[in-house]
């Protein structure tokens, strides 16, 4: 089974990049102990308008055992920003929708490339 990643895009509200950094430094802590959590990077604007997240799990069953596992932590992320958009790469499934329904998403499946 394919891998799944997950890029967000932020728009971080007005005055609230340190709320924002907050929330995500709770999420980097609680994502930390995911076996099947590949990859979970945060990327800032140098402004600290804009956040974008590339997240990567094994396949789209363990994206939505975190979304589960960090759903408490969640609220605060979005008080401080807005999802502007959730692209969904590779692998996905019903579930993994069903935890993203309400967002504006893209999903995306491979067309070739190289992978190292």
């Amino acid at each position: 089974m394919a891998e799944t990643m997950l890029i967000v895009d932020f728009a971080i509200k007005p005055g609230r990049a340190d709320d924002f950094r907050a929330a995500a430094k709770a999420l980097f802590e609680r994502t930390q102990d995911e076996p099947d959590t590949l990859r979970y990077d945060y990327f800032i604007s140098d402004d600290g308008t804009r956040n974008i997240n590339i997240e990567v799990f094994k396949d789209a069953d363990a994206f939505v055992f975190h979304n589960r596992n960090a759903a408490d932590l969640v609220p605060a992320l979005v008080d401080a920003a807005d999802i502007v958009r959730i692209d969904v790469v590779g692998d996905h499934n019903d579930e993994l929708y069903k935890e993203l329904e309400g967002n504006t998403l893209l999903h995306f499946e491979k067309l070739g490339g190289v992978t190292r």
